[in-house]
């Protein structure tokens, strides 16, 4: 029997053990499967950010209540923190907009912030009884999150916010005629209280059915939907909040109204619990999510995708102030952020996609 050359037996051995060592690697750099991923996503990211969102809207909805039955300057200003802590709230699952806020047609009522004062105006010289039906009836235009704003802040001056004491809106719901008012502005917070609960219930429900295991059983469809929302929100974030208000002309002071989050003071809060949102979307818990997924994959992408998140949410966070206040003191740290943001949004559009077999489908506003 002729025997193999030393060095070829040597080679085998050595690529033996190299098969060795790496065969368990590569399992578990693959251990999060794409069902792993989906159930994750429920369980950890949309179920506890929908109850979260529930819980800040019934605390909005108390402290609205609590407001109207007695006016106050210490009222006035517990409902305006629970407005701002459940619009946060909300932003840190707005990429998601499948499943049952889509189906329920609910996206405007927690997301729709083009309100019009006029439109509102005239619900409360309206005659009829405001109630859960005729709450119903009105458009996307006169209720929702942002026409809760619109009813609990002042125009936003910084006099105004400086002074909390000197505030129009206390003086209206003050006054004897503010009956209307006080019912409308509760009204509407109910009716969001309503909503959220119903999201968590359908998000929690059991079975074939429920929104879970949908979500979970639409594979290679759920994961191309969580893509795109990604992409889009990330789109979103750059172009019409951080860029958005860096193109508008001066003086910014007579154009507050188109900023979103301006009135309360939250454009720079509201642009950073979306990137949140999103980051944990990419995140995941327990190393299950899409990133663990995306690590199976291409390990260096996933990497990359995670400092850039990283980076992005440390320069929308260095603005330090609402957009409106800065970007006429000092454009810089804004242009940084767009940038930044900028480019993790293309990232989250080529190479994040390619490599999850996914397509992105969504109209761009910018040409991507």
């Amino acid at each position: 029997m002729s025997r193999q050359p030393i060095s070829s037996r040597r080679l085998i051995a050595t690529l033996a053990l190299a098969v060795v060592i790496i065969l368990p690697q590569t399992a578990g750099a693959q251990s999060v499967t794409k069902d792993t991923l989906l159930r994750n996503t429920v369980s950890k990211i949309i179920v506890p950010a929908y109850q979260d969102l529930a819980g800040k809207i019934h605390a909005l909805s108390d402290s609205v209540d609590d407001f109207t039955k007695a006016p106050t300057t210490d009222s006035l200003r517990k409902a305006r923190e629970a407005w701002v802590a459940a619009s946060l709230a909300s932003r840190k699952i707005q990429w998601l907009q499948s499943g049952p806020i889509a189906d329920r047609d609910y996206q405007a009522s927690f997301y729709y912030a083009k309100i019009l004062p006029g439109r509102i105006d005239e619900v409360l010289k309206a005659s009829a009884a405001i109630n859960a039906a005729y709450i119903e009836e009105l458009g996307a235009t006169v209720k929702g999150i942002f026409a809760l704003e619109y009813l609990l802040f002042d125009r936003i001056e910084e006099a105004i916010r400086e002074e909390s004491t000197k505030s129009s809106v206390l003086e209206l719901y003050s006054r004897p005629e503010a009956a209307r008012r006080r019912q409308y502005v509760v009204a509407l917070a109910h009716d969001l209280d309503v909503k959220a609960g119903q999201l968590v219930k359908e998000w929690t429900t059991p079975g074939d059915q429920g929104a879970a295991e949908k979500f979970t059983a639409g594979g290679q469809e759920t994961l191309n939907r969580i893509v795109n929302h990604l992409a889009q929100l990330l789109e979103q974030v750059a172009e019409q909040r951080i860029n958005f208000v860096l193109q508008l002309q001066p003086p910014l002071s007579r154009q507050f109204d188109r900023i979103e989050g301006s009135r309360s003071g939250t454009s720079l809060q509201s642009a950073i619990a979306l990137l949140h949102g999103v980051q944990k979307l990419y995140q995941g818990t327990d190393g299950k999510g899409l990133e663990g997924y995306l690590k199976g994959l291409n390990a260096p992408l996933a990497e990359r995708s995670r400092l850039q998140f990283e980076t992005v949410i440390a320069a929308v966070q260095g603005i330090g102030a609402p957009l409106e206040q800065v970007v006429p003191k000092n454009r810089a740290p804004v242009e940084a952020a767009y940038e930044k943001t900028r480019s993790l949004e293309v990232l989250c559009k080529t190479d994040l996609p390619s490599t999850l077999g996914v397509t992105i489908t969504f109209s761009s506003n910018d040409g991507d």
